[in-house]
């Protein structure tokens, strides 16, 4: 028994559950999605957050790094005595009672990276001479006491800006001085006056305090930047006995207070330094810039941490905004943030269209699926139902003839002959049905070769065939002479026009004296045509590619009246692809419809 078909309100469900997935199956991915892009704008705007204090972090990474360094340099200097700081000194092993003096260091060999100059003045006396060194000319100067002078003299007028300058500070602890030392530094390097009072000196020490070194910057009044660390040198008693006549010994007598120290070099401190320093502790994507080069138009892709070297080394400043000279900037691209950024985007943006693109092909491989099962389950229930109606018909009338001539109910000689013929027409109304559905499972599974011939030879040999005994008038031939040969089975042309004219006569019969079913050939050009041209009601435009589906009839098998399984036009397209020709149907000009094959030329 054939498989009941699902019936209308089935086929409705099935759809509505075809639906339900759909969205099941799509939901949870959009969803994911949308999770997926949050998370990738939640990241960026986290980055982009960070930025500022990794900025901040690079540059306090640079400026610690420089305060280490300046650190290092005055600590260093911090070790010189203050004797040092004068054009002779004496050796650290005294030779007898006589002085023997050398060159000081300070005027002796290459300047430490970072110091232009070293300077000695005495702040108790009003316009005391300042001793500038410069080292020694051989390691190459970096210029010459003179040019110097004026700078240290404009850093003794310099009057400290309460706000901005430091106290003092701690003050140095007391410590013992030789006198000789002392009257070394002090004196105007008269040797000749300092070894005729040495004898006042020898064993004599002097208790000096020496303070620690200060930093100081400020612009020159030619707006240079100045930067400059010094100490304060005091003694802590009172005068000295020593003889009054002798004038190298002056200022033991009238005590002293000294200001030394060193000139910076502004532009290692504030130029060569940070940068080299920033190669060094900034990340790949960072970098140190001057805020004149930094924030310009076409950086807008970058993050700014801006600082004050000055104010972050600790320098006391005499005027108002001196601390915010040379301001630097820590300078973070943001553009590969942004670029990742754009990469994630396209690669989920991707991601989603090959995952929409899949969905959407499989949910329409699934809906076709579904709906060519729905489709072909219309069509069996049309097949059942007709193969029902083929099968009740002629078996429930071999059935009464065949029981009343069994019985004897049939007395006359040529009724019972007419039951017979009834009888033979009916077996033969299924034996056809049968030999349909044989025919479309042996053109699935197997077909002839097709071979060379004359159509219109061929179709000639079928008229005979195809002229109905009992109304030959209704089918007439047109067949063109000489066509080029085209490749054909004769099985197949003789399937197709059987059942194309029983189909045109089952749907278009024609009344006695009305226009003939026309069966005709010709060429167009390229391919020789077989046509059966019909006045029946015509195929409407949406239903010209499925009638040659299985089991497809027109309209539904409650409502129509003309017997049939739907199996005729399969097979005329069956037979055709097996040669390899094509099918189809037009609308025939008057009304009607011609069913039109193309073959292939051999």
């Amino acid at each position: 028994m054939p498989r009941r078909p699902k019936p209308l309100i089935e086929q409705r469900t099935t759809r509505t559950a075809l639906g339900l997935y759909g969205v099941l199956l799509v939901l949870p991915t959009l969803v994911f999605a949308w999770l997926h892009w949050r998370e990738l704008v939640k990241t960026q705007e986290a980055e982009m957050a960070a930025v500022p204090e990794e900025a901040a972090d690079g540059a306090r990474r640079i400026w610690t790094s420089m305060q280490r360094k300046l650190d290092e340099l005055v600590d260093a200097e911090s070790q010189r005595p203050f004797t040092d700081y004068a054009e002779y000194v004496l050796p650290s092993e005294p030779i007898g009672d006589e002085l023997r003096p050398q060159r000081s260091s300070l005027t002796r060999g290459k300047l430490p990276t970072g110091i232009l100059a070293y300077f000695n003045f005495d702040r108790s006396i009003e316009g005391s001479p300042i001793d500038v060194f410069v080292g020694d000319d051989t390691y190459g100067r970096k210029g010459v006491p003179e040019s110097f002078q004026p700078v240290i003299e404009e850093f003794r007028r310099q009057r400290p800006d309460p706000v901005r300058i430091a106290p003092l500070g701690p003050e140095g602890q007391p410590r013992a001085v030789p006198l000789s030392a002392v009257a070394l530094t002090l004196g105007d390097g008269d040797l000749a006056c300092l070894n005729s009072c040495s004898q006042y000196m020898i064993d004599r020490a002097m208790t000096v305090r020496v303070d620690p070194f200060r930093l100081q910057f400020f612009l020159d009044s030619e707006g240079r930047p100045r930067a400059v660390a010094s100490r304060r040198v005091r003694a802590t008693v009172g005068p000295v006995d020593v003889p009054a006549d002798a004038p190298c010994l002056a200022p033991l007598i009238k005590g002293f207070h000294l200001q030394q120290g060193f000139l910076l070099d502004v532009q290692w401190l504030l130029r060569e330094l940070p940068f080299d320093i920033a190669s060094r502790v900034l990340d790949a994507n960072q970098s140190l810039v001057r805020p004149d080069t930094s924030r310009t138009m076409d950086r807008l892709d970058s993050r700014f941490a801006t600082f004050y070297p000055i104010e972050k080394l600790g320098f006391e400043t005499f005027r108002p905004g001196d601390a915010k000279y040379g301001a630097l900037d820590v300078e973070i691209d943001t553009s590969e943030i942004a670029a990742r950024f754009r990469r994630q985007k396209r690669n989920l943006l991707a991601v989603a269209a090959m995952l929409v693109l899949t969905l959407a092909t499989g949910m329409t491989l699934l809906y076709r699926s579904v709906d060519r099962e729905l489709e072909q389950a219309r069509r069996t229930q049309n097949f059942v139902a007709a193969v029902t109606h083929e099968l009740r018909t002629p078996v429930s009338t071999i059935r009464l003839h065949g029981e009343m001539l069994l019985d004897g109910w049939i007395e006359d000689e040529e009724q019972r002959k007419e039951y017979y013929r009834r009888i033979v027409r009916e077996t033969g109304r299924l034996s056809t049905l049968v030999e349909n559905v044989l025919e479309k499972s042996r053109l699935k599974e197997s077909v002839s070769e097709p071979v060379a011939a004359d159509l219109s030879e061929v179709v000639r040999r079928l008229e005979g065939d195809l002229t109905s005994p009992t109304n030959p008038d209704d089918l007439a031939f047109e067949l063109a002479p000489n066509l080029p040969p085209v490749l054909l089975t004769h099985e197949g042309v003789s399937g197709i026009l059987s059942n194309l004219v029983e189909n045109a006569r089952k749907y278009a019969p024609v009344p006695p004296g009305g226009e003939p079913i026309l069966v005709r050939t010709s060429w167009d050009g390229r391919r020789a045509l077989l046509e059966v041209l019909d006045r029946g009601p015509g195929i409407p435009d949406e239903e010209r590619e499925r009638i040659f589906d299985a089991f497809y009839r027109v309209g539904s098998e409650a409502t129509r009246t003309a017997t049939g399984t739907g199996l005729g036009l399969h097979l005329v397209r069956l037979h055709a692809q097996a040669a390899g020709a094509r099918v189809s149907v037009h609308p025939r000009p008057g009304g009607g419809s011609i069913f039109r094959i193309a073959w292939r030329p051999a």
